[in-house]
């Protein structure tokens, strides 16, 4: 070997051991560095002519596990899915209380009946009344105060959403820039490890809002994809779109999630129709969407159905009850009926009229069996011609009492033996004549019209079959117009457009049931506009029959005790008629009364809603149901997070150990380089002491 070669074998000695403790210091240096890699050198011998010439530094080397970085991206979407959702039901918690309290539903259920129960000593009581009509009052302001909270946290989880989406995006352009300085470092044979750490908190970053994979793209560039396969990042960056709701109720609809293409010349985008909502599988932004769109709307529905429940078994009662003294008059909600229906009941009311001391001036009992199949005209005529003309009437499909000829009062009673019924309802109860409490929308949909009647709706009504992410399923519209007029010719448009994602169906009690197929569980019917009119009361198709996202979610919005009622307690409807005494109607009669108290007994057939599988179970066992599964909701998706946290903590630190720094192995990394580095010097002194005795010779 000649002295040049000697040479210059020190010298790339030198300055490869030089580069090596440069790396070695960086790695020392960013120990405790968030996202750092471990870089190595890699050496290489310089051949010349056959020879060994010095080393040479062939890479630097960042050392990492791809598969393990793989997992952990998604391990953490997963993890922080589940701590979104944690966050939203921690709140959701303490806005319903603790179950055993006073103040949560199931404490102001009981409070209802135990005040009812009180009722039935001594209804002549003011203050007894009084307080059993604060407790269901109190009731309606818990239950419209959740759901005004519930709508609160869905509109702030869309905001999250919004704020999460621009995370993301400001992270995917990172990633493009970063890819382009890589790929030019990468065809330069410059190192890029310290730029692909910068890449990989970049995605770290992005893999705690959304689930994602990368995959190599040429000159150490990658690609970022969804874990469904939804591009976020080629060679052109997308960036995603979401306008936020500016208010969130029942029946808003939230925009999807769209991912564009970006232009970094003009820095705009454009539109790809690809929404991003249905390919997330993972990240808070899964999480903060399944609160908004599934978990708190199944909620409300639940807490909705309790209030309409809750209101009719009230109703209920109340209907079937007289005040003493009497009303002058009774007055319905729109029920959509005409005068020309078919009147639709079975079994025996009676109508009465009163004198100021509360006896009876006249009454008339219709046996709607024996009468058969006649209008709702029919009855009233014959009802009129007892009682006094006028004294029923029907307009805009709300029918009214009122006393006639000398009369100072009016009561409607059904038979003991043979109730009165249509769709389960009382006559006074199904038209409203004498309702205790009310809501913002009608609390029961069951109209009592049976397949074969005639729809009687003209105009035409809108309705979308949208899936929890948004996706629409189908858009389409009915026109009463044109299908048949038979109310089973509605359900038949209703399951030509549905397809096999839902059945629509009417049940016994004349009311549209809508049954999801297998995998469309979450699916919900949108009416989107509606300008039909049944015979023209005004009563609306999507009003009559509960159609749409407020139903039955808004039964519990401004529900309150009637408002004459509250005013003056004494007006509530206790009494029943005693026909053969005198008064017939009597302050001090609790049957009324006991009726009340029996409800805290009484059943009622709730469906699946939000989850909650249906039950034929008390008001106040609902309402313990609804309590309950919230909490095991809650728990559940705390769990959830605790494991799959566990998970990603495991899967960081096995990262860690090939690719974190270890201090012990880096120091002595050191020496084995600077004794190198020294060698190296040692070298090329040697080589100049040789090359000046070779000088001193010639």
């Amino acid at each position: 070997m000649s002295l040049n070669a000697i040479m210059n074998s020190g010298v790339t000695g030198m300055l490869a051991h030089q580069q090596a403790l440069n790396v070695t210091s960086s790695n020392i240096a960013n120990v405790q560095t968030e996202g750092y890699a471990r870089k190595v050198v890699d050496y290489s011998t310089i051949v010349l002519g056959g020879q060994g010439a010095g080393v040479d530094v062939e890479d630097v080397r960042r050392v990492t596990d791809e598969f393990i970085l793989r997992e952990l991206r998604l391990s953490t979407a997963s993890s922080e899915q589940y701590a979104a959702m944690s966050d939203i039901y921690g709140k959701l918690q303490a806005l319903l209380g603790d179950p055993a309290a006073n103040t949560s539903l199931t404490g102001k259920m009981d409070s209802i009946h135990t005040s009812l129960a009180s009722l039935s000593v001594d209804p002549t009581l003011s203050v007894a009344r009084s307080t059993a009509l604060t407790e269901i009052q109190n009731f309606g302001i818990e239950a419209d105060r959740l759901q005004t909270q519930i709508q609160a946290l869905r509109k702030e989880a869309d905001n999250h959403i919004a704020s999460e989406i621009e995370t993301v995006n400001s992270a995917i352009l990172r990633i493009h820039e970063l890819n382009k300085e890589i790929s030019s470092a990468t065809i330069s044979g410059k190192p890029t490890g310290e730029l692909e750490d910068k890449r990989d908190q970049a995605m770290a970053e992005i893999s705690e809002i959304m689930d994602i994979k990368t995959y190599p793209q040429g000159n150490n560039s990658v690609a970022v994809i969804t874990n469904a396969g939804q591009q976020l990042l080629d060679f052109t960056p997308r960036q995603l779109v979401y306008t936020p709701a500016a208010s969130v109720t029942s029946e808003t609809i939230f925009d999807q999630i769209s991912i564009n293409v970006y232009d970094e010349v003009t820095q705009t985008t454009a539109t790809t129709g690809l929404p991003l909502d249905p390919e997330l599988t993972g990240g808070s932004l899964r999480g903060w969407l399944d609160m908004r769109n599934v978990e708190l709307p199944g909620l409300a529905s639940q807490i909705g159905a309790l209030a309409g429940a809750t209101a009719e078994h009230l109703n209920a009662v109340h209907n079937a009850n007289i005040a003493v003294p009497p009303p002058s008059s009774l007055s319905g909600h729109n029920t959509g009926v005409v005068a020309g229906d078919d009147h639709g009941f079975t079994g025996e009311a009676t109508f009465y009229s009163f004198d100021a001391n509360n006896d009876i001036v006249a009454s008339y009992t219709v046996d709607f069996d024996a009468v058969g199949t006649v209008s709702m005209t029919d009855v009233i005529n014959e009802v009129n011609g007892a009682l006094g003309a006028g004294t029923l009437a029907l307009a805009n499909g709300a029918l009214t009492m009122t006393a006639q000829g000398g009369a100072s009062g009016v009561g409607i009673e059904q038979s003991s033996t043979d109730p009165a019924l249509r769709a389960g309802k009382g006559f006074s109860h199904f038209f409203g004549m004498n309702d205790l409490v009310e809501a913002s929308v009608q609390t029961n949909f069951d109209t009592g019209l049976a397949p074969a009647d005639n729809h009687s709706f003209t105009g035409t009504v809108q309705i979308q079959n949208r899936g929890p992410d948004g996706e629409i399923q189908s858009d389409f519209t009915i026109d009463f117009g044109v299908i048949g007029g038979t109310v089973q010719d509605i359900v038949d448009e209703l399951n030509a457009n549905l397809g096999a994602t839902a059945t629509a169906s009417i049940t016994s009690n004349g009311a549209i049931e809508i049954s999801n197929a297998a995998g469309y569980e979450n699916y919900n019917l949108n009416v989107s506009s509606d300008t039909s009119d049944r015979g023209g009361t005004g009563l609306t198709f999507s009003s009559m029959f509960g159609m749409g996202l407020r139903y039955p979610i808004d039964q519990s919005a401004d529900f309150t005790v009637r408002e004459d009622i509250l005013a003056s307690p004494m007006t509530m409807a206790l009494a029943q008629v005693n026909a053969a005494g005198s008064p017939a109607l009597n302050l001090s009669d609790n049957r009324g009364a006991l009726d009340f108290q029996d409800l805290a007994s009484a059943t009622n057939s709730f469906g699946t809603l939000g989850g909650l599988p249906g039950s034929n179970v008390t008001l106040t066992e609902y309402a313990s149901q609804i309590l309950a599964k919230s909490g095991l909701d809650a728990a559940r998706s705390e769990s959830l997070q605790a494991d799959r946290s566990a998970l990603a903590g495991v899967l960081k630190d096995k990262l860690l150990e090939s690719s974190g720094v270890n201090m012990d192995e880096e120091l002595a990394n050191l020496i084995v380089y600077q004794n190198a580095y020294n060698a190296a010097a040692r070298v090329i002194t040697t080589a100049r002491d040789m090359y000046d005795v070779l000088l001193n010779i010639a």
